[in-house]
């Protein structure tokens, strides 16, 4: 499918900005006049999956804001949320074909190796997840988009980490899992994850996901608070487990020829406010996240929080599906390794 034929791309999108000061600005220098390097104008349509209402949509507000003012115009940003131009790896796709500029969050799994990150309980702290995210270790391992035609313009953690919500039973250890239907993304590691504590692991896209919910194909679902808060999930699920046993490291794929096809100056502008859009994501889920359990606790669903030892329960499965991302040949035990050391942890098998 071509995304330029699609009439919704010709609308203008109304946009609340998010606030503050910017330090992509200052980074930049003054931007009395506009950049010397070209007058010809770009456009940069960025699709994602989530609500206009999610962390995500929010940091991509930011990012479109600076970005148009940085170039004075000449690179115009237009946002899709709600999937409306497609499922994670259709839009994945088709920034890998040259019909959209960009995607937030997209398919993981393009890039098998990055979702070494993505293991069960690689990180036990957000500050944790984030030295990850922004490690050298990561910077070389997405070098490799570039056979698909994607360059990774930035990368953050998807909205911190994801938890557990369920209709039938509280979840305080991982038998509470037995013979649930969970919904999970097509991600590898989540599906062997909730495989092995012994429940079904049913892949359902985002968009179908409350639907699904309601009419019980499934008992549950895990994702991050600010998406379980802003989805209203918690109006068809009655527990919530803050587990924090993973975080998805979200990217934002560009297409590579698009991208090669902007003047250097402009490449410096989107770089600059990609990596703040991501911190301002951050920012938005650390502000936020109390809130999110407060809300959702208030519509009537029971909130769980795990304390460490019970958290620590869950390690033994997670590392279950280390080994087999290791078998089924996605990364080496080397680069898993070299991995843990980032946050100072190791393996012994």
């Amino acid at each position: 499918m071509n995304f330029r034929n699609i009439p919704f791309f010709t609308l203008a999108v109304s946009v609340f900005v998010v606030g503050g000061i910017i330090a992509c600005n200052k980074r930049m220098g003054s931007t009395e006049k506009p950049p010397a390097a070209s007058a010809k104008a770009f456009i940069m349509h960025i699709g994602h999956a989530q609500t206009d209402e999610s962390p995500r949509h929010r940091s991509l507000l930011h990012f479109k804001n600076q970005v148009e003012k940085q170039t004075h115009g000449l690179v115009r940003v237009e946002i899709f949320a709600n999937g409306i131009v497609g499922d994670e790896i259709e839009m994945t796709k088709a920034v890998s074909q040259g019909k959209l500029e960009a995607v937030r969050g997209g398919d993981l799994e393009v890039l098998p190796e990055s979702m070494l990150l993505g293991l069960p309980m690689i990180a036990d702290s957000l500050e944790e997840a984030r030295k990850l995210c922004h490690s050298d270790f990561t910077r070389n391992m997405l070098c490799d988009a570039e056979s698909e035609n994607l360059m990774v313009l930035a990368v953050g953690d998807d909205s911190g980490f994801r938890q557990i919500t369920n209709s039938i039973r509280p979840i305080t250890k991982p038998s509470d899992f037995e013979g649930l239907k969970i919904r999970a993304p097509q991600i590898t590691a989540t599906i062997d994850f909730i495989n092995e504590l012994g429940a079904s692991a049913e892949v359902i896209p985002f968009t179908e996901l409350y639907a699904a919910l309601t009419v019980g194909t499934v008992a549950g679902q895990e994702n991050p608070l600010a998406l379980i808060d802003s989805s209203k999930f918690y109006e068809v699920q009655k527990y919530c487990t803050i587990i924090n046993y993973q975080f998805f490291p979200e990217m934002m794929y560009v297409s590579l020829e698009w991208w090669k096809s902007l003047p250097e100056e402009f490449q410096k502008i989107l770089t600059e406010c990609a990596k703040e859009m991501m911190e301002e994501n951050a920012r938005i889920t650390d502000a936020e996240n109390e809130s999110y359990i407060k809300h959702i606790k208030a519509a009537g669903c029971e909130i769980v929080t795990l304390t460490p030892e019970q958290r620590a329960e869950f390690l033994p499965y997670a590392e279950r599906v280390w080994k087999k991302y290791i078998d089924d040949g996605y990364a080496t035990k080397d680069e898993l390794k070299a991995m843990l050391s980032v946050v100072g942890k190791t393996i012994n098998w």
